[in-house]
Protein backbone atom coordinates (compact mmCIF):
# COMPACT_ATOMS: atom_id res chain seq x y z
CA UNK A 1 0.00 0.00 0.00
CA UNK A 2 1.56 3.48 -0.88
CA UNK A 3 1.53 5.37 2.26
CA UNK A 4 1.60 8.75 2.98
CA UNK A 5 4.98 10.39 4.95
CA UNK A 6 4.19 9.70 8.83
CA UNK A 7 4.10 13.49 10.40
CA UNK A 8 7.39 13.83 12.26
CA UNK A 9 7.12 14.56 16.45
CA UNK A 10 4.74 12.36 18.89
CA UNK A 11 2.40 15.47 19.08
CA UNK A 12 1.71 15.49 15.84
CA UNK A 13 1.34 12.06 15.49
CA UNK A 14 -0.91 12.14 18.90
CA UNK A 15 -3.14 14.52 17.24
CA UNK A 16 -3.33 12.18 14.17
CA UNK A 17 -4.59 9.18 16.00
CA UNK A 18 -6.92 11.71 18.26
CA UNK A 19 -8.10 13.06 14.45
CA UNK A 20 -8.80 9.48 13.97
CA UNK A 21 -10.88 8.20 16.68
CA UNK A 22 -12.44 12.03 17.83
CA UNK A 23 -15.94 11.51 15.57
CA UNK A 24 -16.16 8.09 17.15
CA UNK A 25 -16.21 9.94 20.77
CA UNK A 26 -18.46 12.41 19.89
CA UNK A 27 -21.17 9.77 19.21
CA UNK A 28 -20.57 8.08 22.19
CA UNK A 29 -19.65 10.69 24.53
CA UNK A 30 -22.50 9.86 27.19
CA UNK A 31 -20.82 6.04 27.46
CA UNK A 32 -17.65 8.06 28.09
CA UNK A 33 -18.99 10.68 30.09
CA UNK A 34 -20.88 7.87 32.08
CA UNK A 35 -16.93 6.02 32.31
CA UNK A 36 -15.11 8.91 33.22
CA UNK A 37 -17.86 10.16 35.90
CA UNK A 38 -17.33 6.70 37.61
CA UNK A 39 -13.56 6.91 37.16
CA UNK A 40 -13.54 10.02 39.41
CA UNK A 41 -15.71 8.29 41.91
CA UNK A 42 -13.48 5.18 42.18
CA UNK A 43 -10.60 7.74 42.81
CA UNK A 44 -12.21 9.56 45.48
CA UNK A 45 -13.21 6.42 46.84
CA UNK A 46 -9.44 5.32 46.78
CA UNK A 47 -8.26 8.38 48.61
CA UNK A 48 -10.46 7.16 51.18
CA UNK A 49 -9.54 3.85 52.15
CA UNK A 50 -6.86 4.99 54.68
CA UNK A 51 -8.28 6.85 56.50
CA UNK A 52 -10.52 4.14 58.32
CA UNK A 53 -7.37 2.86 59.73
CA UNK A 54 -5.89 5.95 60.96
CA UNK A 55 -9.19 6.59 63.07
CA UNK A 56 -8.57 2.74 64.30
CA UNK A 57 -5.39 3.41 65.71
CA UNK A 58 -5.70 7.08 66.56
CA UNK A 59 -8.97 6.87 68.48
CA UNK A 60 -9.79 3.78 68.85
CA UNK A 61 -6.31 1.60 70.02
CA UNK A 62 -4.77 5.30 71.35
CA UNK A 63 -8.24 6.98 72.63
CA UNK A 64 -7.66 10.38 71.06
CA UNK A 65 -10.34 12.42 70.14
CA UNK A 66 -12.30 12.22 67.17
CA UNK A 67 -11.35 15.22 64.59
CA UNK A 68 -14.28 17.85 64.69
CA UNK A 69 -15.32 16.85 61.21
CA UNK A 70 -16.77 13.03 62.55
CA UNK A 71 -17.57 14.30 65.83
CA UNK A 72 -21.25 13.04 65.10
CA UNK A 73 -19.76 9.66 65.28
CA UNK A 74 -19.78 9.79 69.32
CA UNK A 75 -23.07 10.90 69.20
CA UNK A 76 -23.80 7.62 67.62
CA UNK A 77 -21.74 5.26 69.94
CA UNK A 78 -21.86 6.91 72.80
CA UNK A 79 -17.66 6.82 72.57
CA UNK A 80 -18.28 3.29 73.08
CA UNK A 81 -14.59 1.83 71.45
CA UNK A 82 -15.83 -1.24 70.20
CA UNK A 83 -18.53 0.22 68.61
CA UNK A 84 -17.06 2.69 67.21
CA UNK A 85 -14.67 0.33 65.71
CA UNK A 86 -17.38 -1.47 64.27
CA UNK A 87 -18.63 1.66 62.50
CA UNK A 88 -14.80 1.73 61.26
CA UNK A 89 -14.99 -1.69 59.86
CA UNK A 90 -18.74 -0.74 58.42
CA UNK A 91 -17.20 2.08 56.49
CA UNK A 92 -14.29 0.06 55.10
CA UNK A 93 -16.87 -2.04 53.89
CA UNK A 94 -18.83 0.82 52.34
CA UNK A 95 -15.95 1.98 50.87
CA UNK A 96 -15.24 -1.22 48.84
CA UNK A 97 -18.54 -1.60 48.16
CA UNK A 98 -18.98 1.37 46.51
CA UNK A 99 -15.47 1.49 44.70
CA UNK A 100 -16.32 -1.68 43.12
CA UNK A 101 -19.73 -0.66 41.99
CA UNK A 102 -18.61 2.61 40.29
CA UNK A 103 -15.17 -0.06 38.61
CA UNK A 104 -18.00 -1.92 37.37
CA UNK A 105 -19.94 0.78 36.06
CA UNK A 106 -17.05 2.59 34.67
CA UNK A 107 -15.66 -0.94 32.65
CA UNK A 108 -19.09 -1.56 31.54
CA UNK A 109 -19.72 1.96 30.27
CA UNK A 110 -15.36 2.26 28.58
CA UNK A 111 -15.83 -0.95 27.10
CA UNK A 112 -19.11 -0.35 25.57
CA UNK A 113 -17.62 2.46 24.39
CA UNK A 114 -14.38 1.48 23.61
CA UNK A 115 -15.45 -1.78 21.29
CA UNK A 116 -18.32 0.50 19.33
CA UNK A 117 -15.40 2.64 18.44
CA UNK A 118 -13.35 0.03 17.30
CA UNK A 119 -15.86 -1.42 15.42
CA UNK A 120 -16.95 1.47 13.44
CA UNK A 121 -13.12 2.28 13.17
CA UNK A 122 -12.75 -1.36 11.23
CA UNK A 123 -15.88 -0.56 9.52
CA UNK A 124 -14.45 2.54 7.99
CA UNK A 125 -11.75 1.35 7.21
CA UNK A 126 -12.55 -1.88 5.89
CA UNK A 127 -14.82 0.47 3.26
CA UNK A 128 -12.09 2.22 2.45
CA UNK A 129 -10.22 -0.75 1.44
CA UNK A 130 -12.91 -1.30 -0.78
CA UNK A 131 -12.56 1.77 -2.53
CA UNK A 132 -8.49 1.76 -3.10
CA UNK A 133 -6.74 0.51 -5.93
CA UNK A 134 -5.07 -3.07 -6.50
CA UNK A 135 -1.62 -1.34 -4.92
CA UNK A 136 -2.95 -1.83 -1.06
CA UNK A 137 0.23 -3.66 0.54
CA UNK A 138 0.26 -6.90 1.41
CA UNK A 139 -2.46 -9.10 2.56
CA UNK A 140 -0.60 -9.93 5.57
CA UNK A 141 -0.08 -6.58 7.05
CA UNK A 142 -3.84 -5.39 6.15
CA UNK A 143 -5.23 -8.03 8.24
CA UNK A 144 -2.58 -7.05 11.06
CA UNK A 145 -3.82 -3.61 10.74
CA UNK A 146 -7.89 -4.56 10.68
CA UNK A 147 -7.14 -6.72 13.97
CA UNK A 148 -4.57 -6.32 15.80
CA UNK A 149 -3.73 -2.72 15.31
CA UNK A 150 -7.72 -1.95 15.69
CA UNK A 151 -7.56 -4.14 19.19
CA UNK A 152 -4.61 -2.05 20.46
CA UNK A 153 -6.21 1.36 19.30
CA UNK A 154 -9.41 -0.40 21.41
CA UNK A 155 -7.13 -0.70 24.26
CA UNK A 156 -6.24 2.86 23.37
CA UNK A 157 -9.30 4.45 24.22
CA UNK A 158 -10.16 1.88 27.36
CA UNK A 159 -7.96 1.28 29.55
CA UNK A 160 -4.50 3.59 28.76
CA UNK A 161 -6.06 6.96 28.31
CA UNK A 162 -8.16 6.46 31.34
CA UNK A 163 -4.97 4.56 33.48
CA UNK A 164 -3.36 7.58 32.53
CA UNK A 165 -6.14 9.94 33.57
CA UNK A 166 -6.46 7.90 36.77
CA UNK A 167 -2.93 8.37 37.54
CA UNK A 168 -2.84 12.38 37.56
CA UNK A 169 -6.03 12.53 39.17
CA UNK A 170 -4.83 9.90 41.99
CA UNK A 171 -1.54 11.57 41.90
CA UNK A 172 -3.20 15.14 41.74
CA UNK A 173 -5.87 13.99 45.00
CA UNK A 174 -2.91 12.35 46.98
CA UNK A 175 -0.51 14.87 46.64
CA UNK A 176 -2.91 17.47 47.99
CA UNK A 177 -4.57 15.47 50.68
CA UNK A 178 -0.55 15.14 52.56
CA UNK A 179 0.39 18.51 51.91
CA UNK A 180 -2.40 18.98 54.06
CA UNK A 181 -1.50 16.40 56.46
CA UNK A 182 2.30 17.36 56.80
CA UNK A 183 4.17 20.09 54.20
CA UNK A 184 7.70 18.65 55.64
CA UNK A 185 6.84 15.12 54.04
CA UNK A 186 4.92 16.01 51.36
CA UNK A 187 7.71 17.86 49.74
CA UNK A 188 10.60 15.02 50.67
CA UNK A 189 7.87 12.76 48.81
CA UNK A 190 8.43 14.53 45.67
CA UNK A 191 12.07 14.94 45.69
CA UNK A 192 12.34 11.39 43.66
CA UNK A 193 9.71 13.26 40.95
CA UNK A 194 12.27 15.12 38.92
CA UNK A 195 14.60 12.00 38.58
CA UNK A 196 11.47 10.07 37.60
CA UNK A 197 10.83 12.30 34.54
CA UNK A 198 14.43 12.74 33.45
CA UNK A 199 14.35 9.14 33.22
CA UNK A 200 10.68 8.91 31.30
CA UNK A 201 11.85 11.37 28.82
CA UNK A 202 15.16 8.97 28.54
CA UNK A 203 13.29 5.71 27.70
CA UNK A 204 10.13 7.00 26.00
CA UNK A 205 11.90 7.71 22.64
CA UNK A 206 13.69 4.46 22.82
CA UNK A 207 10.56 2.53 23.82
CA UNK A 208 8.77 4.22 20.84
CA UNK A 209 11.69 3.15 18.18
CA UNK A 210 11.43 -0.42 19.49
CA UNK A 211 7.35 -0.59 19.44
CA UNK A 212 7.20 0.89 15.85
CA UNK A 213 9.92 -1.78 14.54
CA UNK A 214 8.03 -4.71 16.41
CA UNK A 215 4.72 -3.73 15.13
CA UNK A 216 6.83 -3.70 11.57
CA UNK A 217 8.04 -7.30 12.25
CA UNK A 218 5.12 -8.83 12.62
CA UNK A 219 3.08 -7.47 9.99
CA UNK A 220 6.19 -9.21 8.06
CA UNK A 221 5.57 -12.40 9.36
CA UNK A 222 2.19 -12.25 9.03
CA UNK A 223 2.57 -11.47 5.41
CA UNK A 224 4.54 -14.14 5.03
CA UNK A 225 2.45 -16.48 6.40
CA UNK A 226 -0.75 -15.15 4.33
CA UNK A 227 2.36 -15.90 0.70
CA UNK A 228 3.04 -19.43 2.04
CA UNK A 229 -0.47 -20.17 2.75
CA UNK A 230 -1.84 -19.06 -0.92
CA UNK A 231 1.66 -20.80 -2.24
CA UNK A 232 1.88 -23.84 -1.25
CA UNK A 233 1.19 -25.70 -4.23
CA UNK A 234 3.74 -24.09 -5.90
CA UNK A 235 6.19 -24.42 -2.63
CA UNK A 236 5.60 -28.02 -2.40
CA UNK A 237 6.04 -28.84 -5.87
CA UNK A 238 9.09 -27.42 -5.70
CA UNK A 239 9.86 -29.07 -2.88
CA UNK A 240 11.12 -25.84 -1.08
CA UNK A 241 9.53 -26.65 1.99
CA UNK A 242 12.81 -26.50 4.38
CA UNK A 243 13.32 -23.40 2.31
CA UNK A 244 10.55 -21.75 3.63
CA UNK A 245 10.61 -22.99 7.27
CA UNK A 246 14.13 -21.02 7.40
CA UNK A 247 12.88 -17.97 6.04
CA UNK A 248 9.58 -18.33 8.13
CA UNK A 249 11.90 -18.65 11.04
CA UNK A 250 14.18 -15.92 10.61
CA UNK A 251 11.51 -13.41 9.85
CA UNK A 252 9.73 -14.75 13.68
CA UNK A 253 13.35 -15.06 15.08
CA UNK A 254 13.64 -10.92 13.97
CA UNK A 255 10.06 -10.41 15.28
CA UNK A 256 11.24 -11.97 18.45
CA UNK A 257 13.55 -9.99 19.29
CA UNK A 258 12.65 -6.89 18.66
CA UNK A 259 9.45 -8.04 21.62
CA UNK A 260 12.30 -8.84 23.79
CA UNK A 261 14.02 -5.78 23.00
CA UNK A 262 11.40 -3.78 23.85
CA UNK A 263 10.49 -5.90 26.85
CA UNK A 264 14.37 -5.07 27.77
CA UNK A 265 13.80 -1.47 27.50
CA UNK A 266 10.84 -1.63 29.15
CA UNK A 267 11.50 -4.01 32.46
CA UNK A 268 14.86 -1.80 32.73
CA UNK A 269 12.87 1.36 33.00
CA UNK A 270 10.68 -0.25 35.51
CA UNK A 271 13.42 -1.37 37.71
CA UNK A 272 15.20 1.98 37.37
CA UNK A 273 12.02 3.94 38.48
CA UNK A 274 11.50 1.18 41.38
CA UNK A 275 14.79 1.92 42.94
CA UNK A 276 14.10 5.77 42.93
CA UNK A 277 11.04 5.27 44.59
CA UNK A 278 12.12 2.64 47.21
CA UNK A 279 14.93 5.58 48.05
CA UNK A 280 11.81 7.91 48.37
CA UNK A 281 9.67 6.07 50.58
CA UNK A 282 12.85 5.14 52.82
CA UNK A 283 13.42 9.31 53.23
CA UNK A 284 9.93 9.45 54.03
CA UNK A 285 10.06 6.75 56.78
CA UNK A 286 12.96 7.51 58.16
CA UNK A 287 11.86 11.55 58.64
CA UNK A 288 8.21 10.43 59.53
CA UNK A 289 9.43 8.14 62.15
CA UNK A 290 11.27 10.51 63.55
CA UNK A 291 8.26 13.61 63.50
CA UNK A 292 6.13 10.51 65.39
CA UNK A 293 8.67 10.21 68.32
CA UNK A 294 9.02 14.01 68.30
CA UNK A 295 5.25 13.88 68.69
CA UNK A 296 4.89 16.23 65.24
CA UNK A 297 2.70 13.67 63.86
CA UNK A 298 0.36 10.90 64.99
CA UNK A 299 1.44 6.68 64.34
CA UNK A 300 -2.20 7.04 62.39
CA UNK A 301 -0.98 9.95 60.43
CA UNK A 302 2.12 8.80 59.31
CA UNK A 303 0.49 4.72 58.57
CA UNK A 304 -1.93 7.07 56.49
CA UNK A 305 0.71 9.02 54.75
CA UNK A 306 2.67 6.18 54.18
CA UNK A 307 -0.35 4.57 52.35
CA UNK A 308 -0.97 7.27 50.54
CA UNK A 309 3.01 7.27 49.80
CA UNK A 310 2.84 3.92 48.54
CA UNK A 311 -0.37 4.81 46.22
CA UNK A 312 1.28 7.79 44.71
CA UNK A 313 4.57 5.97 44.24
CA UNK A 314 2.14 2.97 42.25
CA UNK A 315 1.21 4.68 39.46
CA UNK A 316 4.89 6.33 38.97
CA UNK A 317 6.20 2.59 38.74
CA UNK A 318 3.74 1.45 36.60
CA UNK A 319 3.96 4.27 34.25
CA UNK A 320 6.89 2.11 32.35
CA UNK A 321 4.36 -0.24 31.45
CA UNK A 322 1.67 2.25 30.57
CA UNK A 323 4.39 4.12 28.77
CA UNK A 324 5.08 1.38 26.40
CA UNK A 325 1.32 0.47 25.79
CA UNK A 326 0.40 3.96 25.06
CA UNK A 327 3.12 4.29 22.53
CA UNK A 328 2.64 1.19 21.18
CA UNK A 329 -1.18 1.71 20.80
CA UNK A 330 -0.25 5.04 19.26
CA UNK A 331 2.05 3.41 16.47
CA UNK A 332 -1.31 0.93 16.29
CA UNK A 333 -3.21 4.49 15.65
CA UNK A 334 -1.14 5.58 13.13
CA UNK A 335 -0.82 2.49 11.03
CA UNK A 336 -4.70 2.83 11.15
CA UNK A 337 -4.92 6.10 9.54
CA UNK A 338 -2.33 5.61 7.14
CA UNK A 339 -4.97 3.07 5.28
CA UNK A 340 -7.64 5.93 5.66
CA UNK A 341 -4.84 8.27 4.49
CA UNK A 342 -4.02 6.41 1.66
CA UNK A 343 -5.93 8.29 -1.32
CA UNK A 344 -8.29 6.49 -3.56
CA UNK A 345 -7.25 7.26 -7.00
CA UNK A 346 -10.37 6.21 -8.81
CA UNK A 347 -13.29 7.89 -6.86
CA UNK A 348 -16.66 9.96 -8.71
CA UNK A 349 -16.01 13.47 -9.98
CA UNK A 350 -18.65 15.85 -7.53
CA UNK A 351 -20.70 16.02 -10.88
CA UNK A 352 -21.06 12.01 -11.48
CA UNK A 353 -24.32 10.88 -12.22
CA UNK A 354 -26.01 7.22 -12.59
CA UNK A 355 -25.02 5.72 -15.81
CA UNK A 356 -28.21 5.08 -18.03
CA UNK A 357 -28.60 1.88 -20.01
CA UNK A 358 -25.81 1.55 -22.08
CA UNK A 359 -26.01 0.79 -25.71
CA UNK A 360 -22.42 -0.21 -26.04
CA UNK A 361 -20.58 2.05 -28.21
CA UNK A 362 -17.28 1.99 -26.75
CA UNK A 363 -14.19 4.45 -27.42
CA UNK A 364 -10.96 4.69 -26.28
CA UNK A 365 -9.09 8.09 -27.38
CA UNK A 366 -5.39 7.95 -27.02
CA UNK A 367 -4.86 7.00 -24.22
CA UNK A 368 -1.85 6.61 -22.02
CA UNK A 369 -1.37 4.99 -18.71
CA UNK A 370 0.88 2.82 -16.70
CA UNK A 371 1.21 1.63 -13.79
CA UNK A 372 4.66 2.96 -12.24
CA UNK A 373 5.22 6.94 -13.26
CA UNK A 374 6.93 7.54 -16.49
CA UNK A 375 6.69 3.49 -18.03
CA UNK A 376 3.49 3.72 -19.70
CA UNK A 377 2.33 0.17 -20.27
CA UNK A 378 -0.11 1.48 -22.64
CA UNK A 379 0.46 5.04 -25.57
CA UNK A 380 -2.10 7.01 -27.41
CA UNK A 381 -4.26 3.76 -27.75
CA UNK A 382 -7.17 4.76 -30.27
CA UNK A 383 -10.04 2.69 -31.40
CA UNK A 384 -13.75 2.15 -31.57
CA UNK A 385 -16.57 -0.65 -31.26
CA UNK A 386 -20.39 0.12 -31.97
CA UNK A 387 -23.12 -1.68 -30.26
CA UNK A 388 -23.00 -4.84 -30.64
CA UNK A 389 -20.18 -5.86 -32.02
CA UNK A 390 -17.12 -8.31 -30.24
CA UNK A 391 -13.72 -7.12 -30.09
CA UNK A 392 -10.49 -9.44 -29.64
CA UNK A 393 -7.33 -8.17 -27.97
CA UNK A 394 -4.87 -10.35 -28.90
CA UNK A 395 -0.80 -9.75 -28.45
CA UNK A 396 1.96 -11.06 -26.59
CA UNK A 397 2.34 -10.94 -23.32
CA UNK A 398 3.20 -7.56 -21.08
CA UNK A 399 1.74 -5.56 -24.13
CA UNK A 400 -1.35 -4.11 -22.46
CA UNK A 401 -4.19 -6.13 -23.20
CA UNK A 402 -5.47 -6.59 -19.54
CA UNK A 403 -4.35 -2.86 -18.96
CA UNK A 404 -7.60 -1.72 -21.73
CA UNK A 405 -10.13 -3.99 -19.64
CA UNK A 406 -8.76 -2.64 -16.10
CA UNK A 407 -9.21 0.95 -17.81
CA UNK A 408 -12.55 0.14 -19.49
CA UNK A 409 -13.81 -1.03 -15.99
CA UNK A 410 -12.31 1.80 -13.73
CA UNK A 411 -9.58 -0.13 -11.93
CA UNK A 412 -7.52 2.70 -12.87
CA UNK A 413 -8.12 6.26 -14.66
CA UNK A 414 -5.97 6.67 -17.87
CA UNK A 415 -2.60 9.57 -17.32
CA UNK A 416 -4.53 11.31 -20.83
CA UNK A 417 -6.77 10.40 -23.11
CA UNK A 418 -10.73 9.60 -22.93
CA UNK A 419 -12.66 6.47 -22.76
CA UNK A 420 -16.25 7.02 -24.01
CA UNK A 421 -19.07 4.68 -24.01
CA UNK A 422 -22.30 5.68 -26.09
CA UNK A 423 -20.84 9.20 -26.54
CA UNK A 424 -20.05 10.17 -22.90
CA UNK A 425 -16.53 9.93 -20.95
CA UNK A 426 -17.03 7.17 -18.29
CA UNK A 427 -15.64 9.54 -15.31
CA UNK A 428 -18.92 11.15 -15.85
CA UNK A 429 -21.00 8.11 -14.65
CA UNK A 430 -20.26 6.99 -10.57
CA UNK A 431 -17.84 3.89 -10.41
CA UNK A 432 -21.00 1.97 -8.90
CA UNK A 433 -23.49 2.87 -12.05
CA UNK A 434 -20.72 1.91 -14.40
CA UNK A 435 -19.63 -1.66 -12.82
CA UNK A 436 -22.79 -2.49 -12.77
CA UNK A 437 -23.66 -3.23 -16.63
CA UNK A 438 -20.50 -4.68 -17.18
CA UNK A 439 -20.33 -8.30 -16.79
CA UNK A 440 -16.46 -9.62 -15.73
CA UNK A 441 -14.68 -12.83 -16.28
CA UNK A 442 -10.85 -11.67 -14.71
CA UNK A 443 -7.93 -14.17 -15.80
CA UNK A 444 -8.10 -15.57 -12.16
CA UNK A 445 -11.30 -16.83 -11.17
CA UNK A 446 -11.68 -15.18 -8.25
CA UNK A 447 -14.08 -17.35 -5.94
CA UNK A 448 -15.17 -16.31 -2.14
CA UNK A 449 -15.89 -18.38 0.80
CA UNK A 450 -19.37 -18.83 0.43
CA UNK A 451 -22.14 -21.30 -1.46
CA UNK A 452 -21.32 -22.05 -4.86
CA UNK A 453 -25.05 -21.09 -5.27
CA UNK A 454 -24.07 -17.46 -3.27
CA UNK A 455 -20.50 -17.38 -6.12
CA UNK A 456 -22.71 -17.40 -9.23
CA UNK A 457 -25.40 -14.85 -7.59
CA UNK A 458 -23.04 -12.61 -6.43
CA UNK A 459 -23.21 -10.47 -9.18
CA UNK A 460 -27.13 -10.68 -8.81
CA UNK A 461 -28.33 -11.66 -5.26
CA UNK A 462 -32.01 -11.25 -6.11
CA UNK A 463 -31.80 -14.07 -8.56
CA UNK A 464 -33.93 -17.80 -7.93
CA UNK A 465 -32.68 -20.86 -8.06
CA UNK A 466 -33.94 -21.70 -11.00
CA UNK A 467 -31.97 -18.44 -13.23
CA UNK A 468 -28.64 -19.56 -10.80
CA UNK A 469 -28.93 -23.01 -12.87
CA UNK A 470 -29.50 -21.53 -15.92
CA UNK A 471 -26.55 -19.60 -16.01
CA UNK A 472 -24.74 -22.39 -14.69
CA UNK A 473 -26.28 -24.89 -17.99
CA UNK A 474 -24.95 -21.89 -20.09
CA UNK A 475 -21.34 -22.29 -18.61
CA UNK A 476 -21.40 -25.83 -19.05
CA UNK A 477 -20.80 -25.81 -14.80
CA UNK A 478 -24.30 -27.54 -14.02
CA UNK A 479 -23.40 -31.14 -14.13
CA UNK A 480 -20.21 -30.88 -12.02
CA UNK A 481 -21.97 -29.05 -9.75
CA UNK A 482 -24.59 -31.43 -8.91
CA UNK A 483 -22.17 -34.05 -8.27
CA UNK A 484 -20.65 -31.60 -5.26
CA UNK A 485 -21.11 -32.87 -2.06
CA UNK A 486 -24.10 -30.21 -1.19
CA UNK A 487 -24.96 -29.42 -4.71
CA UNK A 488 -25.24 -25.42 -5.09
CA UNK A 489 -25.09 -25.56 -1.24
CA UNK A 490 -21.68 -26.67 -1.28
CA UNK A 491 -19.34 -24.85 0.69
CA UNK A 492 -15.92 -23.14 -1.54
CA UNK A 493 -12.82 -23.24 0.53
CA UNK A 494 -10.72 -20.20 0.20
CA UNK A 495 -10.23 -19.43 -3.67
CA UNK A 496 -12.69 -22.30 -4.49
CA UNK A 497 -9.74 -24.89 -3.16
CA UNK A 498 -11.75 -27.50 -3.15
CA UNK A 499 -12.56 -27.16 -7.32
CA UNK A 500 -10.11 -27.81 -9.60
CA UNK A 501 -9.08 -24.70 -11.96
CA UNK A 502 -11.06 -25.36 -14.96
CA UNK A 503 -14.13 -25.88 -12.28
CA UNK A 504 -13.53 -22.41 -10.78
CA UNK A 505 -13.30 -21.06 -14.26
CA UNK A 506 -16.93 -22.03 -15.47
CA UNK A 507 -18.36 -20.83 -12.19
CA UNK A 508 -17.00 -17.74 -13.32
CA UNK A 509 -18.32 -17.73 -16.22
CA UNK A 510 -21.67 -18.33 -14.95
CA UNK A 511 -21.56 -15.41 -12.62
CA UNK A 512 -21.32 -13.35 -15.35
CA UNK A 513 -24.04 -15.04 -17.44
CA UNK A 514 -26.28 -14.50 -14.49
CA UNK A 515 -25.40 -10.91 -14.43
CA UNK A 516 -26.95 -10.38 -18.23
CA UNK A 517 -24.99 -6.80 -18.24
CA UNK A 518 -24.91 -5.17 -21.77
CA UNK A 519 -21.52 -5.29 -21.85
CA UNK A 520 -19.40 -8.08 -21.45
CA UNK A 521 -15.27 -8.59 -20.83
CA UNK A 522 -13.95 -12.06 -21.13
CA UNK A 523 -10.02 -12.18 -20.01
CA UNK A 524 -8.88 -15.56 -21.19
CA UNK A 525 -12.32 -17.13 -20.84
CA UNK A 526 -11.83 -20.82 -22.09
CA UNK A 527 -9.22 -21.30 -19.72
CA UNK A 528 -8.65 -24.21 -17.67
CA UNK A 529 -11.36 -25.91 -20.59
CA UNK A 530 -10.97 -29.28 -22.50
CA UNK A 531 -11.23 -29.33 -25.77
CA UNK A 532 -14.50 -30.84 -25.94
CA UNK A 533 -16.23 -28.09 -23.17
CA UNK A 534 -14.32 -25.25 -24.80
CA UNK A 535 -15.92 -26.08 -28.50
CA UNK A 536 -19.60 -26.45 -26.39
CA UNK A 537 -18.64 -23.32 -24.66
CA UNK A 538 -18.03 -21.11 -27.52
CA UNK A 539 -20.68 -22.16 -28.97
CA UNK A 540 -23.08 -21.35 -26.06
CA UNK A 541 -20.93 -17.58 -26.24
CA UNK A 542 -22.00 -17.03 -29.31
CA UNK A 543 -25.40 -17.73 -28.30
CA UNK A 544 -25.34 -14.66 -25.43
CA UNK A 545 -23.12 -12.33 -27.03
CA UNK A 546 -25.47 -11.83 -29.71
CA UNK A 547 -27.06 -7.86 -29.43
CA UNK A 548 -24.06 -7.12 -26.57
CA UNK A 549 -20.92 -5.66 -27.09
CA UNK A 550 -17.95 -7.78 -25.56
CA UNK A 551 -14.49 -7.64 -24.97
CA UNK A 552 -12.41 -10.74 -25.00
CA UNK A 553 -9.04 -11.07 -24.20
CA UNK A 554 -7.53 -14.35 -25.80
CA UNK A 555 -4.41 -16.17 -26.77
CA UNK A 556 -6.55 -19.06 -28.61
CA UNK A 557 -7.99 -18.36 -31.89
CA UNK A 558 -10.86 -20.32 -31.83
CA UNK A 559 -12.18 -17.70 -29.16
CA UNK A 560 -11.58 -14.79 -31.19
CA UNK A 561 -11.91 -15.59 -35.15
CA UNK A 562 -16.05 -14.70 -35.62
CA UNK A 563 -15.33 -11.37 -33.88
CA UNK A 564 -16.37 -8.42 -35.51
CA UNK A 565 -12.64 -6.47 -34.62
CA UNK A 566 -9.80 -7.74 -33.55
CA UNK A 567 -6.88 -5.68 -32.11
CA UNK A 568 -3.34 -6.60 -32.34
CA UNK A 569 -1.53 -4.67 -29.56
CA UNK A 570 2.21 -4.26 -29.67
CA UNK A 571 4.25 -2.49 -27.21
CA UNK A 572 1.19 -1.05 -25.80
CA UNK A 573 -0.44 0.42 -29.04
CA UNK A 574 -2.82 -0.84 -31.88
CA UNK A 575 -0.52 -2.47 -34.43
CA UNK A 576 -3.00 -3.79 -36.95
CA UNK A 577 -6.89 -3.94 -36.61
CA UNK A 578 -9.83 -5.81 -38.76
CA UNK A 579 -11.40 -9.33 -38.80
CA UNK A 580 -10.03 -12.26 -38.89
CA UNK A 581 -9.90 -12.60 -42.62
CA UNK A 582 -8.36 -9.10 -43.37
CA UNK A 583 -5.73 -9.26 -40.66
CA UNK A 584 -4.60 -12.93 -41.86
CA UNK A 585 -4.15 -11.03 -45.73
CA UNK A 586 -2.72 -7.53 -44.68
CA UNK A 587 -0.81 -8.22 -41.02
CA UNK A 588 2.16 -10.59 -41.01
CA UNK A 589 2.50 -10.59 -37.43
CA UNK A 590 -1.15 -12.13 -37.34
CA UNK A 591 -0.71 -14.07 -39.83
CA UNK A 592 2.37 -15.89 -37.60
CA UNK A 593 0.74 -16.41 -34.72
CA UNK A 594 -2.35 -17.62 -35.76
CA UNK A 595 0.16 -19.99 -37.84
CA UNK A 596 1.79 -21.25 -34.50
CA UNK A 597 -1.31 -22.07 -32.88
CA UNK A 598 -2.44 -23.91 -35.84
CA UNK A 599 0.66 -26.24 -35.18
Amino acid sequence: MAQPPAPRGKIKNIRRVYGLILPYVRIYWKWFLLAYLSLLATVGLNLLKPWPLKLVIDNVLLSKPLPAGIGFLDTLTGRDKLLLLAFLCGGVVLIFFFEGLFAFARKYFMSSAGESTASAIRQQVFEHLQQLGHDTGHAGDLIVRLTSDIKSLNLLLTRYIQTLISFLFTFGGIVVTMYVMDRQLTFLALVVVPPLYLLSFHFTARVETLSRKKREKESEVASLVQETVTSKDVIQAFAREDQEKKHFAREAGESLKATLESMKVSKGYSRAVQLITAIGTALVIYVGARRALGGHVTPGDLIVFIAYLRDLYKPVEGLSELILDFTGALISGERVAEILETKVQVRDAPDATPAPPFRGEVLFEKVTFGYEPGRPILQDLSFVTKPGETVALIGSSGTGKSTVVNLFIRFFDPWAGRILIDGQDIRRYTVRSLREQISVVLQEPLLLRRTVRENIAYGKPEASLEEIREAARAAQAHDFILRLPDGYDTFLREQGANLSGGQRQRIALARAILKNAPIFVFDEPVTGLDAETEARFNQTLNRLMQGKTNFIIAHRFSTIVKSHLILLIEEGRVAEQGTHEELLGKSERYRQLYELQRF
